[in-house]
């Protein structure tokens, strides 16, 4: 028989121990904190599923996965290892409550994965041809006020989502990505205008998986909503930005991309970069670019026969409408 020294294992003097009753307190109490961390996960990834999961929430979700997993080990030895052991009831209960929300975790971050090869090979054999485009005229100006662009665009997949307007900027020899497309300031970009309707077919262009052509009528990115040429109300923060030079530098670029379901991103910037680089009348000619997105101020609207509108027409706190008169 072996010898334990005092305070060992055979000592029964070796510290308060917990009876059976305060041991199943301290379990029902530790479940009821797995069911509300469970709980707390699944509402988290249903927030993620409404605003939508993408590569930028794979971290979230893999501490996520860290915690529910230290979360189970720590219920298992609680129920496992300390004796007398768990019921087996009680302890099936503490793992199914932390196994679903692990598994949707599991599932968010597989798909995404998945789907962030699948974009980066769709990008790579996305092409565009067919490209043409011609400049926006309204009467009492110069010299144009935007820029109609018209393309044709064929991905090798059947897509759902949504495949976002295109913004063109002055940028780097390198050219913009997907994720440059939020971060372009407003005035310096051509755009389609952000409180515009879309007229986009449902399901969507790019649902049948065959070449679609597409059609955008871009203006600076300060104009946040035109009628044709009758009413135009502009964003006047953004306005101040329109001249302020490229930091990157001054070559025509695109942002441009399809954002689907599972954080499925298909960059489309490089080869629409490309395509503007070889074949828009605006590359290399800075000069033309910058009186281009600098043109609709409300001088140049006013010397146009514009007049501000009714203050209830501004679709937004610091928009300013201007409107022509009927003929």
């Amino acid at each position: 028989m072996k010898n334990y020294p005092a305070g060992g294992p055979g000592d029964s003097r070796s510290g308060p121990r917990l009876g059976p009753a305060q041991l199943g307190v301290l379990r029902v109490g530790s479940l009821l904190v797995l069911a509300a961390l469970a709980t707390s996960a699944l509402l988290t990834a249903l927030v993620w599923g409404k605003e939508g999961f993408g590569r930028e929430d794979l971290p979230r979700c893999g501490a996520g996965l860290l915690v529910l997993a230290g979360s189970g080990g720590a219920w298992w030895l609680l129920c496992r290892r300390v004796r007398p052991a768990a019921h087996p009831g009680l302890f099936a209960a503490g793992m199914a409550v932390l196994t679903l929300p692990a598994m949707v975790y599991a599932a968010l971050g597989t798909e995404t994965v998945i789907n962030t090869g699948r974009g980066a090979w769709l990008a790579r054999r996305a092409t565009i041809s067919g490209y043409r485009e011609s400049p926006l005229v309204w009467r009492g100006f110069p010299a144009p006020v935007g820029l109609r662009v018209q393309l044709d665009l064929a991905i090798p997949a059947k897509l759902r989502g949504n495949l976002l307007p295109p913004r063109l900027a002055l940028g780097g020899p390198k050219g913009f990505a997907a994720q440059d497309y939020f971060a372009r300031p407003e005035g310096g970009t051509l755009g389609r205008p952000v409180f515009q309707r879309l007229d986009d077919p449902e399901p969507g262009p790019l649902a049948s998986g065959e070449p679609v052509h597409l059609d955008y009528d871009l203006y600076p990115g300060y104009v946040q909503r035109v009628s044709e040429d009758v009413q135009l109300c502009l964003d006047t923060t953004a306005l101040g930005r329109a001249r302020e030079p490229a930091a990157e530098g001054r070559q025509l670029g695109a942002a441009w991309f399809f954002a689907g379901p599972g954080g499925l991103v298909v960059d489309l910037s490089p080869p629409l970069t490309a395509t503007l680089r070889a074949r828009s009348a605006l590359a290399g000619h800075e000069g033309s670019w910058d009186l281009l997105v600098g043109r609709l101020t409300p001088s140049s609207l006013g010397g146009a026969g514009f007049t501000p509108c009714a203050k209830g027409d501004a679709p937004s706190p610091g928009s300013a409408c201007w409107c022509r008169p009927p003929p």
